[in-house]
């Protein structure tokens, strides 16, 4: 009984840094290429610390992320342009874009 309980958990955990990486991965990748509505939405939820935890957390779906979402993509010749894995700049492009300005 134990030991059923434990794969659960155990399963519930690796299953829920999969959807969360993934949604974390996606809103970074549509930020890293410029989209408002992306960047808008993650300075609504996120405060600029929770952010900069939530990328080094799931730095590994980040990545998977940018190899689906925009290396194999450029590579195909759907993208022209190949934006560059940064993860300082993105940061910096969300939530300091608008004090530089």
């Amino acid at each position: 009984m134990f030991e059923y309980i434990f794969y659960l958990i155990i399963f519930s955990a690796i299953l829920t840094y999969i959807v969360w990486g993934f949604i974390i991965s996606f809103e970074s990748m549509l930020a890293l290429n410029d989209t408002k509505s992306a960047i808008d939405w993650i300075k609504k939820h996120h405060k600029p610390n929770t952010y900069k935890t939530l990328l080094i957390i799931f730095l590994p779906m980040l990545h998977l992320g940018y190899i689906f979402l925009e290396l194999i993509p450029y590579f195909l010749g759907i993208n022209k342009k190949l934006r560059s894995f940064d993860l300082e700049k993105l940061y910096k492009k969300i939530f300091y874009k608008n004090e530089k300005q």
